[in-house]
């Protein structure tokens, strides 16, 4: 049985027309919040990239860090203004380059002083993931609409038109993660319709935004093996090959390979390499929370904490790349599932996880809930979790495994001062750490509780979620044919 058709009648284009206008209208009403609750660290990074790019030129966004900039922040109830005393080379791949020079020539247009992390500088910059919001959605209701028709179809665009971890994370947080999300759900669209082509496009386009477009190789691995003709997977993999060589190339021309170490090389496995986790509920936090420690290269026996996160991954996919082969053959779902599936096992099991990593996981696991009711508890488990960590700056008291900065910021304070002091009032270098510490680990204790039930949320939730890609009843689905909900 096919499923229905959309019908572009009137009342379902004025559907979806209003609903995108409300939604857009929601996420501009929300941009003075981001001025305050945003991550205004990153935003200082687009900007002054957005400004190098038009100042001085496109190209040279690989070469060097930005100008320092005036910025204001928000602390203790006034604005504080001054610049960010830390640099950063470009480190976003080549198209999202492009989408900054066009952020920044429109932000040298509406703002003189162009003073960082105002409502015009988020407008500006925000506007992106704004447009890249309803996209998604529309991918999401896509993928729906193919799977179980229009009328599904329509509550999919509707839920995630206005799911609040997709518009914290685009509009307050300030982040490009639905940048990423907008073209990868597309591709999974398209996976699904055997359109390779497209699919390797868009896949290339995500190449070109975001480096987490590396997570869905294994999502394309799994094609490789499941799908047949295989010539026509292949195609699309050269396609997205194809498609990020001609983005990056004026890069390559100007500066070589200097985008792809930078944002990818160094992005993906080089700054935090040490972190067991970046405020990330997954199976790490749970040692955080025992240790207070993050050091990502403290031994367990033959490996460290990093090297044994790395075989838990592999074995974790290994482990579902075979079990999903053997259960879902015949099911043109098996790619959705094994997207959900392997996004999971990325967040939950490897070190170095950041704590929007988890946003990514959602559009997968919410189109599943759509397909069958199976998924309802995990992806209800995992939204709360993602909203969680989104807002972790507003209810965590003290950042767990922090206390070693701490105390060398602290040692080099003491020093500093007694050094220009002649008359040393202060106590001990000792007793002045230990009172310090003493008062870390209460405002640490202050949230510990929460911490520990969220991890635990989080990981029922992954697994609710894991289960129900083994559970969910197996049918034959041919193109343009739908499975029932069960």
């Amino acid at each position: 049985m096919s499923p229905p058709r959309a019908r572009w009648n009137a009342p379902a284009i004025s559907f979806y027309v209003v609903t995108a206008l409300a939604a857009l209208v929601f996420r501009f009403a929300l941009l003075p919040f981001s001025t305050k609750f945003g991550e205004p660290g990153d935003h200082d990074d687009f900007v002054r990239w957005g400004m190098q790019a038009t100042d001085e030129g496109l190209l040279t966004l690989y070469d060097k860090p930005p100008a320092r900039h005036p910025w204001q922040m928000w602390y203790e109830g006034q604005w504080l203004r001054g610049q960010r005393e830390f640099d950063r080379v470009c480190n976003y791949p080549p198209l999202s380059a492009y989408l900054l020079y066009a952020s920044g020539l429109v932000f040298r247009l509406v703002s003189q002083d162009r003073l960082i992390n105002t409502v015009v500088s988020h407008a500006c910059f925000s506007s992106w993931s704004i447009l890249a919001d309803l996209v998604l959605a529309a991918a999401c209701a896509a993928v729906v609409s193919h799977l179980r028709g229009s009328r599904a179809a329509r509550w999919t665009w509707l839920v995630a038109l206005f799911f609040p971890p997709f518009w914290w994370d685009s509009v307050v947080w300030a982040q490009m993660d639905t940048v990423l999300l907008a073209p990868v759900v597309w591709m999974l669209y398209f996976m699904l319709r055997q359109r390779w082509a497209c699919a390797g496009f868009l896949w290339g386009v995500a190449f070109g935004l975001k480096p987490q477009a590396i997570l869905f190789i294994p999502l394309w691995g799994y094609a490789l093996f499941a799908e047949r003709p295989r010539g026509r997977v292949i195609l699309g993999g050269l396609v997205a090959a194809g498609t990020i060589g001609a983005i990056a190339l004026p890069f390559m021309l100007h500066s070589g390979l200097a985008w792809l170490r930078l944002s990818y090389l160094q992005n993906v496995g080089g700054e935090y390499a040490d972190q067991i986790t970046l405020k990330a509920f997954n199976i790490w936090y749970v040692d955080l929370l025992r240790t207070d420690s993050l050091d990502a290269f403290a031994r367990w026996g033959p490996l460290t904490k990093s090297g044994w996160g790395k075989v838990f991954l592999l074995a974790g996919m290994l482990a579902g790349f075979v079990a999903g082969l053997w259960r879902w053959r015949g099911d043109r779902r098996a790619l959705l599932f094994w997207a959900a599936l392997s996004l999971l096992l990325f967040m939950m099991l490897p070190t170095e996880v950041h704590e929007r990593y988890l946003l990514l996981v959602l559009p997968f696991v919410g189109v599943a809930t759509a397909v069958s009711r199976r998924f309802w508890p995990g992806f209800m488990l995992l939204s709360v979790v993602t909203m969680a960590q989104l807002t972790w700056p507003s209810w965590m008291k003290e950042e767990p495994g922090s206390w070693p900065d701490i105390q060398a910021l602290l040692v080099e304070r003491y020093q500093r001062e007694r050094g220009v002091s002649g008359a040393w009032s202060r106590p001990s270098l000792e007793e002045w750490l230990a009172d310090a510490r003493a008062e870390y680990r209460t405002r640490r204790q202050q949230t510990v509780p929460y911490e520990w039930a969220l991890t635990v949320l989080s990981l029922t939730g992954a697994v609710c979620a894991a289960a129900a890609c083994f559970t969910v009843k197996v049918e034959a689905v041919q193109p343009g044919a739908a499975p029932r909900a069960d």
